[in-house]
């Protein structure tokens, strides 16, 4: 799957001065975010409502 994203100049910083390519260094977040996600019932819950919102958004276009 390939997604498009916008990402902040602080995050192309921070990646930089990490030692990391861009690409690698937000795949590393969205990793962590994951792996600390799991388990936690209460933020699955508000994941599920923020998807349910954007697919509602989406299909008013």
């Amino acid at each position: 799957m390939q997604v498009t994203v916008t990402i902040s100049d602080a995050i192309v910083r921070e990646a930089g001065v990490r030692g990391f390519p861009v690409a690698d260094f937000v795949e590393s977040l969205i990793d962590k975010g994951m792996s600390s996600a799991q388990g936690r019932p209460v933020l699955d819950s508000a994941m599920e409502r923020i998807r349910a919102l954007r697919t509602a958004a989406t299909g008013t276009k």
